[in-house]
């Protein structure tokens, strides 16, 4: 006989997760008392997306509509609606909106809390993302 689990049936509104005014959404999994944090990402703009940064668990990428170009780690991926994306601990990751249109994903990190440490402000816009050495700047302060 399987073990019962310690956590109840839930539902969690999208209002209490989602921000439609800033296309994001987070839950993190601690809230319910599970391991998965769900993070909901959407832009309509071409060439914006989260920028390189890593995590100290495996992130998942499910993308719901829309075309995407992946960095992770030395790879470079696009992805398109119904496509999912690994992103391993540890290796610096980031996407962008390759366009025409709106992208959504789900983004899972396999972590009761998100936890991210960023490796870039921003993409250079002038170019479609084409590795992470390339997009990587240190900190002037290190």
């Amino acid at each position: 006989m399987p073990i019962r689990s310690k956590t109840e049936p839930a539902k969690v509104p999208a209002s209490e997760w989602q921000n439609p005014a800033r296309a994001f959404g987070l839950l993190e999994g601690k809230s319910l008392q599970t391991g998965i944090t769900l993070i909901r990402y959407v832009t309509d703009v071409v060439g914006e997306g989260p920028t390189l940064h890593v995590h100290p668990y495996d992130e998942v990428f499910i993308i719901n509509d829309g075309r995407a170009r992946f960095t992770v780690g030395d790879r470079t991926i696009d992805a398109e609606a119904g496509d999912l994306v690994l992103g391993p601990a540890n290796l610096p990751h980031g996407y962008q909106n390759l366009g025409p249109g709106r992208l959504e994903t789900l983004d899972i990190h396999l972590s009761p809390e998100w936890i991210q440490f960023d490796l870039a402000r921003a993409w250079n816009r002038s170019s479609v993302l084409l590795s992470a050495d390339s997009k990587v700047k240190p900190d002037a302060t290190e």
